[in-house]
């Protein structure tokens, strides 16, 4: 019994002073975040036509949170054509090409949504188009206001996340059927 204490306890010892502290981790993600921030730039110009394809974004969020297939397709040919509008020339090559990525999933995922009549179709494509603008919104941050991260747990045996302008949910993958479920995962 007392092998099995004493390892235990240099167990313990080696976990504990092999660890990061929280210092420690904070600082580390703070270096991180600086790195990020270097190889990331962003302009005026990029920013304002950010928001405005973010206000397009969560126009069709809430056309599905409303189930309404028609003004889905409305809101994401409108947000399809603004997001064609961006011009990532004013970036350095590093932020264009994030840009560039970003925006082909967003098309693509876009065009497949907006002939479709079956809300439920719709939302898997927002699916994508959200993953996309999570990281582009969290990578750029081009907005001078707070973005709400929420997430789904019920969606298609999995979850699904979406950005929000409100804190309060309103899930666009279930609608009216359970407009309320989900939370916010952080503020970005």
């Amino acid at each position: 019994m007392k092998l099995y204490t004493t390892l235990f306890i240099t167990f313990i010892l080696i976990f504990t002073a092999c660890g990061q502290t929280e210092q420690e981790r904070a600082l580390q993600e703070e270096r991180q975040m600086q790195m990020q921030m270097q190889l990331v730039e962003s302009t005026p110009e990029f920013n304002s036509q950010m928001e405005t394809v973010l206000d397009h974004y969560f126009a069709l969020k809430d056309a599905l949170v409303q189930s309404d297939a028609e003004i889905a397709a409305q809101a994401a040919e409108l947000y399809l054509e603004h997001v064609s509008d961006v011009n990532a020339e004013s970036l350095n090559s590093e932020s264009a090409a994030l840009w560039i990525s970003y925006s082909e999933i967003i098309t693509n995922s876009t065009r497949e949504l907006i002939p479709l009549e079956d809300v439920d179709d719709q939302r898997y494509h927002f699916e994508y188009i959200s993953e996309a603008m999570i990281e582009m919104v969290d990578t750029f941050r081009p907005v001078g206001y707070e973005v709400y991260h929420q997430s789904c747990p019920m969606v298609r045996g999995g979850s699904a996340d979406w950005l929000s302008r409100e804190e309060q949910i309103a899930n666009p993958y279930h609608g009216d059927r359970m407009l309320r479920c989900g939370e916010v995962i952080r503020r970005i």
